[in-house]
């Protein structure tokens, strides 16, 4: 299982996410409480950020494990 870390800037401060693969969604889940919250400096904005992060993160599993698959294939 892979370790993912996405990170943010913003403000002075630095927003830093790590993850296992497979844990994709209850990241998203944590940006989105976190954007939602007034007492958080994440907006909107930044979750649609590190949520892009997580989806080219996923995209790149994905396409290993075809070009895997693939390669048994042959």
């Amino acid at each position: 299982m892979t370790t993912r870390t996405i990170s943010l800037v913003k403000g002075g401060h630095k927003y830093i996410f790590r993850y296992s693969s497979g844990c994709e969604d209850e990241v998203v889940d944590e940006i989105m409480r976190l954007a939602e919250d007034p007492r958080s400096d994440l907006d909107w904005l930044d979750a649609a950020t590190l949520s892009f992060q997580i989806t080219q993160y996923a995209a790149e599993d994905c396409a290993n494990t075809l070009n895997a698959g693939q390669h048994q294939i042959e």
